[in-house]
């Protein structure tokens, strides 16, 4: 896979859902449109945005698994990928749901809203940092000590 295809699959792909959801969402007749406490242009935005942080975690699965033939420099950190999209997706992921989940929690259910993404954005960090120690370092080691070696030779 080239980076060009690449960036064509997944890259427009999250850009244009992003912006349907940033146009939708501001459009009169979604803003004034609501079901009880929703208002459809929450839904649309919720829906919008959460596609678009969908397309970025499948993109970036599809970049660590087949890292572009022309960014031979991302071999030592492909186990990062996954990790630091998911601590990305899940910090941002926060505002996103609460689009929906919003008019529908009370003060308490809030606290254990928060809570949850608190715990899930410790436990990705712990994630990140675990994959570094274990699988990127010793590669970026690796690839430096053989960069040594040949402006020794």
């Amino acid at each position: 896979m080239n980076a060009r295809k690449w960036m064509m699959e997944y890259g427009v792909a999250m850009v244009l859902t992003f912006l349907f959801a940033v146009i939708l969402g501001h459009i009169p007749l979604f803003r004034e449109t609501t079901i009880g406490k929703l208002h459809a242009s929450d839904l649309v935005q919720f829906i919008g945005y959460g596609g678009a942080l969908v397309i970025v975690w499948f993109g970036a699965r599809q970049l660590a698994a087949e890292p572009p033939d022309d960014w031979k420099w991302l071999m030592p950190y492909r186990a990062l990928i996954l990790p630091v999209t998911t601590l990305a997706i899940m910090a941002i992921s926060y505002g996103v749901l609460l689009y929906v989940c919003d008019p529908f929690l009370s003060k308490s259910g809030k606290v254990i809203y928060n809570w949850m993404f608190i715990i899930g954005i410790v436990a990705t960090s712990a994630w990140l940092i675990v994959t570094w120690v274990r699988k990127c370092a010793p590669q970026v080691a690796a690839v430096e000590s053989r960069r040594l070696r040949k402006q020794a030779a």
